[in-house]
């Protein structure tokens, strides 16, 4: 069953409950969201600050929108550095749904030791074995459940919502720059989880029907706009995918052309949290309708100019669906405000 946050008898007044649509019960939400960090110390000792911050908040959990090394690291030894983050946060549970850095982008380095670059497709087989073996989340009340050969989709219900993670990464979705890997085997791995995540995204959309949702909260690492080329933007890839090099084709369209449509069709609110990129924003989306965006703090970088670009923090987020502003936002341990003081540069993106 769908857990809400709070009844209406635990508001201050029956009037505010006589006021929701339908006679609904509310649909609210507060948690922290962790996302491309850390990449180097600085970003570690936020971390450091953050922690007892969000045990200090007791959210119901906390999501991580991936990229849990810098790009640049050699993969392997950084999951150790994840899973002691995932053990520092407990009993909070943190969904996880990763990040290029941590498995498309490995094959910008050799396996130690050798000459050989790493496979992608073995990175992410080691991501689910370690962290999605078993489920993040193990209270009944939110009916946690993953997807079949898929396992880092996950669906789960709280505070009246749906909410579902896909693996959705930068690198244009896992299909540029295939150094470790056969192409053709990767071009086959590539097209099976886009098949995945279309299936994935339309159940959980026929799911919050279902059940009378009041909103579906969707959740990956990539900014699915950003950083597509602008002169692949809207070509599918179908089995295209490219070595030492980017592919023209673009590996979101198809979660991207389908979401306005279902989001439409559900005719309530639907909420797209992600990282990926340094813009810290929320905001109505670029899909028409009740659709809201968050791309989560983090993924500093900067400048030549020596500006920084991005905020180095964690999100404390609400969602409210009663609210006037539905989703809302700030930096914990800096307060900061989304795309109020961070730079606005074309490139800082």
């Amino acid at each position: 069953m769908i857990r809400f946050v709070m009844s209406c008898l635990a508001l201050a007044t029956l009037s505010a409950c006589a006021s929701l649509p339908h006679g609904e019960a509310p649909a609210r939400a507060e948690f922290v969201v962790i996302g491309d960090t850390p990449y180097n110390a600085s970003d570690e000792a936020m971390l450091a600050t953050a922690i007892p911050k969000i045990k200090a908040i007791k959210p119901p959990f906390v999501l991580h929108v991936g990229d849990t090394q810098g790009g640049g690291e050699v993969c392997g030894a950084p999951d150790d550095r994840f899973a002691k983050l995932v053990e520092a946060l407990k009993p909070i549970p943190v969904i996880y749904s990763p990040g290029d850095n941590e498995w498309t982008d490995c094959d910008r380095k050799d396996v130690p030791g050798t000459t050989t670059k790493f496979s992608e497709l073995a990175r992410l087989d080691i991501l689910r074995s370690r962290f999605f073996a078993a489920p993040a989340v193990t209270d009944p009340a939110f009916d946690y459940i993953q997807q079949a050969g898929q396992p880092e989709n996950a669906r789960f219900e709280y505070g009246g919502m749906v909410w579902t993670t896909l693996n959705m990464v930068g690198t244009n979705n896992g299909r540029d720059s295939v150094m470790g890997d056969d192409l053709a085997t990767a071009a086959k791995a590539a097209e099976a989880r886009e098949l995945a995540n279309v299936g994935w995204l339309n159940e959980a959309f026929a799911v919050a029907a279902a059940k009378k949702a009041r909103a579906v909260v969707i959740i990956m690492q990539a900014d699915m706009v950003t950083e597509v080329d602008p002169k692949a933007f809207g070509h599918p890839c179908f089995d295209a995918v490219a070595g030492k090099r980017e592919v023209p084709c673009d590996g979101f369209y198809p979660i991207r052309d389908m979401l306005p449509a279902l989001a439409a069709n559900f005719g309530k609110p639907v909420f797209l949290i992600h990282g990926d990129t340094g813009p810290f924003r929320a905001f109505k989306s670029w899909a028409p309708g009740q659709v809201y965006e968050l791309n989560a703090a983090g993924d500093v970088w900067y400048r030549d100019s020596g500006e920084m670009c991005a905020v180095r923090d964690v999100t404390h987020v609400w969602i409210d669906v009663d609210a006037a502003e539905p989703l809302r936002a700030v930096g914990l341990t800096t307060g900061e405000v989304p795309g109020t003081t961070q730079p606005v540069h074309d490139d800082c993106k």
